[in-house]
């Protein structure tokens, strides 16, 4: 008996130890287990993942890799516009001409995001900026007239941007031709007509006597006002700032060439609305050769108004009487206001950021 129960008590803790050993090394793999499954609550929640999509994770809990390059974060590359046969225009179609060759020019531009305002057939005020804009954009004569020479550029339509490898997001200001153009995730989405520092000596704003030029450089928007702003030197519609006291903003008089005191003018009826197409902190590059202290014109000379021989000043007299002589308005229509005098807006209260000078 002695010996059977001797038996017995080593087979039931050998028993015992067995039971332990295995308890154990369950509670061992359901803690590995459960550490593999679990996720802390900031990685779960996507943090540390960049604006367009979520961060890809490493193995150890915890640690997060910055968020893959991949064709969701790739900008796409510009894409060109079909061709498209445009109509004769003609002898001619100006200010004031009517009927389906116009209202057909006014959907193409449309179609580019030239915005020549609605599509009704009638050439308006703004279907001369749109047209003027596109004659900017293909070095043509700036005539506001459509003609053989617009009739080719809108048929065979091609995008031009100056800064390829900037922001996806951003505008870029051309000093050269006078555009603005709107990019947006890479492709264009409006190009305008836009009137920029003319270089001239003048005196009056919150900065004192100076030399109206655009400069150029990498800026960013970085303040807009509402509705009408009214300074030292003239008002301005829904100006948003990019660089001291230059802003983008619209005005009545947005002629061909460089007129103002440093800011970019833009159509009215598209500063109605543009300042809803960008935001702050947006990119805005300006390019091209700005103008010579004492309104010395010095860019490209095929960047000139001009018809006839080529010039290396603008005019300072009746500017683009070329232009004006070629309207014919009928009587029922308004005519363009005439460029004031003082052109630039300089704002009363002056915002500027709070790393950047101020400029003219």
């Amino acid at each position: 008996m002695k010996r059977n129960r001797g038996g017995f008590k080593r087979r039931a803790l050998a028993f015992l130890a067995v039971v332990v050993v295995l308890s154990a090394v369950g509670a061992s793999a359901y803690a590995f287990v459960r550490n593999s499954d679990s996720t802390p609550s900031s990685v779960a929640a996507g943090h540390g993942g960049g604006p367009a999509g979520p961060a890809v994770h490493s193995g150890t809990a915890g640690t997060a890799k910055p968020a893959s390059t991949t064709t969701s974060t790739t900008v796409p590359p510009l894409r060109q516009p079909p061709a498209y046969a445009m109509p004769s225009p003609g002898a001619g179609l100006t200010w004031g001409s009517q009927g389906p060759v116009v209202a057909a020019y006014q959907s193409r531009m449309k179609q580019l995001h030239f915005d020549p305002g609605p599509v009704d057939g009638v050439f308006s005020q703004n279907t001369e900026y749109a047209v003027v804009s596109v004659q900017k954009y293909y070095h043509l004569p700036r005539t506001g007239r459509i003609d053989v020479g617009v009739q080719a550029a809108l048929s065979n339509f091609r995008y031009s941007v100056n800064v390829p490898d900037g922001d996806a997001n951003r505008v870029e200001i051309d000093l050269d031709r006078q555009t603005l153009t709107l990019v947006k995730n890479g492709q264009v989405a409006l190009i305008t007509t836009t009137s920029t520092g003319s270089g001239e000596y003048f005196c009056g704003g919150v900065d004192g006597c100076q030399y109206a030029i655009t400069p150029t450089g990498h800026f960013h928007f970085y303040d807009l006002i509402k509705g009408w702003q009214t300074g030292k030197l003239g008002t301005m519609w829904n100006p948003y700032y990019f660089n001291g006291s230059d802003a983008v903003h619209g005005l009545d008089s947005v002629p061909s060439y460089p007129a103002s005191h440093g800011c970019a003018r833009i159509p009215m009826h598209i500063a109605n609305y543009f300042y809803t197409l960008v935001y702050k902190g947006m990119s805005v590059y300006v390019v091209g050769t700005p103008m010579k202290a004492g309104n010395l014109y010095v860019g490209p000379v095929r960047t000139v108004p001009s018809t006839t021989a080529p010039v290396t000043t603008p005019p300072t007299t009746a500017p683009k009487t070329t232009v004006t002589a070629a309207k014919t308005p009928p009587t029922t229509r308004k005519p363009p206001p005439a460029p004031p005098t003082t052109r630039r807006v300089t704002p009363t209260t002056r915002r500027t950021p709070a790393t950047t000078k101020p400029t003219a």
